[in-house]
């Protein structure tokens, strides 16, 4: 049975306000849904929220992976200035919103900023979890990615998995070795 509208973005809000439906019915209603394939980019216009029903992103400062956002993830794009690139790793169906149009519907119904901030402190989960990755022992690095993205390696090579995960290609190919016997 094919989901509508509302059943796709109530993952999304409803541990956040699980009466978004009724009490904020114009929320989805700025939501409007954006397909991407694989390689290309996202629009990268400052404040943009998109939310990831499926496929998988990747976040890029430069050339260096910073985040990948799986479906059910959002993206928010930075509100200033930034040098991040934001490219589909497969075929993606996402909504998409502006902070403008956001910021419109909270001055009829000011429940809308208090899941906007919520959707930014989970935003900042998303950011925090690279760090995290860094922190660890190399040994640890494995399982923490391949427990997020179990598949990830179908979407990247080897050598930008290394460079996310802060290891050298030569020890993340001897990890590899090792967790296939």
């Amino acid at each position: 049975m094919k989901k509508n509208k509302e059943d796709l973005l109530d993952p999304f809000f409803r541990d956040i306000h699980p009466q978004w439906r009724n009490e904020i019915p114009e929320l989805s209603a700025v939501f409007k849904e954006e397909r991407f394939i694989k390689g290309e980019q996202l629009i990268n216009d400052w404040g943009d929220l998109y939310l990831i029903v499926d496929g998988i992103f990747g976040k890029y400062e430069k050339t260096c992976p910073v985040r990948y956002a799986i479906g059910g993830e959002s993206l928010m794009i930075p509100n200033q200035r930034h040098a991040f690139q934001f490219t589909a790793l497969s075929d993606c169906r996402t909504y998409r919103t502006t902070l403008k149009q956001l910021y419109e519907i909270n001055g009829n119904n000011s429940k809308v900023f208090c899941l906007y901030a919520n959707l930014k402190e989970k935003q900042q989960v998303y950011l925090d979890y690279r760090h995290k990755l860094l922190s660890l022992y190399n040994q640890d690095k494995y399982d923490f990615v391949f427990d997020k993205y179990p598949d990830i390696l179908s979407h990247i090579t080897q050598k930008e998995l290394a460079r996310f995960m802060g290891i050298s290609i030569e020890l993340l190919r001897r990890i590899l070795r090792e967790r296939e016997y």
